[in-house]
């Protein structure tokens, strides 16, 4: 499998966020403010290649809450698509990195463990490298918000990415919290604040509405800027992924 290190960037994610095996968007990750898309994860990844995907972002929403795991929909989506896919959500310990990477996964996204426990990061970093650990910066305001983004953290922004930097991973997702989920528009200051304040590569989530909206990230025209994150607009059909593809040249 191509890892995603080797793909053109930037590129288009399609988001897949499961809970309970189910996909579903929540609207700024609110645990009660659900949208259900469907029972079959498999199906819908499998759609996204067929439109031209080159490679998936699958959340697993229900881990990030402490409720169950979908582990075994995640597994079961790198193998049935055989695409580079990055994983996030209630990764905090070890043996779950290990199990996504030999399942499948090209890369692992860790959130809130990395902010609580930086040698944790930094392990991870060293045992599979820095194209396999991906960092998640999820903000709304001034702090970094973890535990399914019902907590703030104390670290500041800067804060934050200094430390990642410190703990030698190479690339951070940047979430703007307050508008995932919303198509309200993505945060393009807080992606080119992070960009400016680091040496990271930096995928950007949250708000994408329209292909408007992705020409917008796309316009910072930054060589770190890894891609962009696509998630209720496809579902909603507000945006066609062979459209948004190419926007980044994929197709």
């Amino acid at each position: 499998m191509t890892e995603l290190a080797g793909l053109k960037s930037p590129r288009i994610f399609p988001a897949i966020d499961l809970r309970g095996g189910r996909c579903v968007r929540l609207v700024r990750g609110a645990r009660d403010a659900e949208i259900h898309y469907g029972d079959d994860p498999i199906l819908v990844a499998t759609r996204w290649k067929s439109e031209g995907a080159c490679c998936l972002h699958v959340i697993d929403l229900g881990a990030a809450l402490g409720e169950a795991d979908s582990t075994a929909s995640v597994l079961e989506i790198a193998a049935a698509v055989k695409l580079p896919i990055q994983v996030g959500g209630g990764i905090r310990d070890e043996n779950r990195v290990l199990d996504l990477l030999r399942g499948g996964a090209s890369r692992v996204i860790i959130g809130t463990r990395a902010f609580r426990d930086p040698e944790f990061l930094r392990r991870c970093v060293e045992s599979h490298g820095p194209e396999r650990v991906m960092v998640s910066v999820d903000c709304e305001g001034e702090r970094v918000k973890i535990s399914g983004w019902e907590e703030e953290s104390p670290l500041g922004i800067e804060e934050a990415l200094r430390m990642v930097e410190g703990a030698g991973a190479s690339r951070v997702l940047v979430t703007a919290t307050d508008r995932d989920g919303t198509l309200s528009g993505p945060r393009t200051d807080l992606v080119r604040r992070v960009l400016d304040a680091s040496s990271l590569l930096v995928v950007a989530a949250g708000g994408i509405g329209s292909l408007e909206h992705i020409e917008s990230l796309l316009s910072l025209a930054h060589p770190r800027l890894e891609g962009v994150v696509v998630g209720r607009a496809l579902y909603d059909g507000r945006v066609r992924l062979r459209d948004a593809l190419k926007l980044t040249g994929e197709v």
